[in-house]
């Protein structure tokens, strides 16, 4: 069977997106599937629908990966009805972050849209992601389930779980790059064509917003509220393996070359405050013979102050919007984080002291080395995310 705007894809190397200076197309969403074929036709009809709603020129496109239940030709077989799609079919090869990569290529828009094929993104939501773009400084938008009026239907409590702790986790490794960002774990989202040719991606496993955010550092980002939906039908593709696949992404944009120099620059500013926390330490205690205990909170809150100060200044320079009100909210922020772990470091001080019979310096030096780089890895969450603007 032969249709017209179906293409098979089978050698996927050199892959690239290339900025269209001469499309008229606004907007250009890629629905990557892999055995959708039930619902596939009601979404692609219904996403139809909404678009023509915008009165924009739009495309959409849909890449399968040569799905067994052929997806792709149940596809191919509404172009007819659906002139803006087009249907790629990729042999060889499998995963949605590379699919979606796939689909930009042969995209034209001026905006590149990603959204699910099994019924849980509603494509009525797509209205609302390209209505963000009305403000011309826009640069991505992503449709949130952790947004007032946004929400997941029948999700199970472990499921739930560990999809927030994942969401935690990612805010804590990456503050830089989504710790302001509600839903960085979203699939359902629109993103300028100009972030993506001017930012080098190596796309893994299936969360390809996180690698957009993280490489880019773009900061011009709105969410909008949805409700996940249920399963059209089938059951989730989303395995233990996905998790462990996450972790290993977030691990290496943490280190990727791009940030690289943030990194030491981090590292460093960590150890220059565990330095100053000791000097104040010794110079109170143990030199002018202060109190323990307010010794060591006053000597935690230079080491804090230090971080904060060479973080905006030095570390991430340039990230941060570097207001008078954002430094205090910053200072805000950091005092509450940390707030909790100083009074559990002046208690196992006092512990250490009283209970083990350790001498106060030992009992100082070793809360200092355990509590404090974990209590400034969670700190830096507020001192250097970006700023909404």
């Amino acid at each position: 069977m032969d249709f017209e705007r179906l293409i098979e894809v089978k050698d996927l190397a050199g892959l690239e997106i290339s900025e269209k200076t001469t499309s008229d197309v606004e907007l250009s969403v890629v629905i990557p599937t892999f055995n959708e074929s039930f619902g596939i036709s009601n979404i692609l009809n219904s996403l139809h629908s909404s678009l023509k709603e915008l009165q924009i020129n739009f495309e959409i496109i849909l890449v399968d990966d040569d799905s067994p239940d052929e997806t792709w030709r149940i596809a191919a077989e509404l172009t007819e009805d659906l002139p803006e799609l087009t249907v790629i079919r990729r042999i060889g090869t499998k995963g949605l972050a590379t699919a979606v990569i796939c689909g930009w290529h042969y995209s034209n828009g001026r905006l590149l849209g990603v959204m699910d094929g099994d019924g849980q993104h509603p494509t009525e939501v797509i209205k609302d992601l390209f209505n963000a773009f009305s403000d011309n400084d826009q640069e991505v938008a992503i449709a949130s389930r952790y947004l007032p009026h946004g929400g997941i239907k029948k999700w199970s409590f472990s499921r739930r779980l560990l999809s927030r702790g994942a969401q935690t986790l990612g805010q804590l490794l990456l503050p830089g790059a989504i710790g302001t960002i509600n839903d960085p774990m979203s699939g359902y989202f629109i993103v300028r064509r100009s972030v993506i040719t001017e930012t080098e991606l190596d796309p893994v496993g299936y969360k390809i917003l996180l690698e957009i955010l993280a490489r880019s550092q773009t900061n011009k980002i709105q969410e909008v509220p949805y409700v996940f939906l249920e399963r059209s039908s089938g059951k989730s593709k989303v395995a233990v393996s996905h998790y462990i696949s996450y972790l290993r992404h977030l691990l290496r944009l943490r280190i990727q070359p791009l940030r690289s120099r943030a990194l030491v620059r981090y590292l460093f500013v960590t150890a220059g405050a565990l330095i100053l926390d000791a000097a104040i330490f010794v110079w109170l205690f143990d030199l002018n013979n202060w109190n323990l205990t307010r010794s060591a909170a006053l000597a935690g809150e230079g080491g804090i102050l230090f971080t904060i100060l060479l973080h905006d200044l030095w570390t991430f320079a340039g990230r941060p919007v570097r207001t008078l009100t954002d430094r205090i909210r910053r200072l805000a922020g950091v005092h509450l984080a940390l707030g909790v772990l100083m009074f559990l470091r002046l208690l196992a001080i006092n512990a250490f002291v009283n209970w083990f019979n350790l001498g106060p310096l030992l009992a100082f030096f070793l809360t200092l080395t355990v509590v404090m780089p974990g209590g400034h890895l969670l700190g830096s969450r507020f001192s250097w995310r970006n700023i909404r603007v």
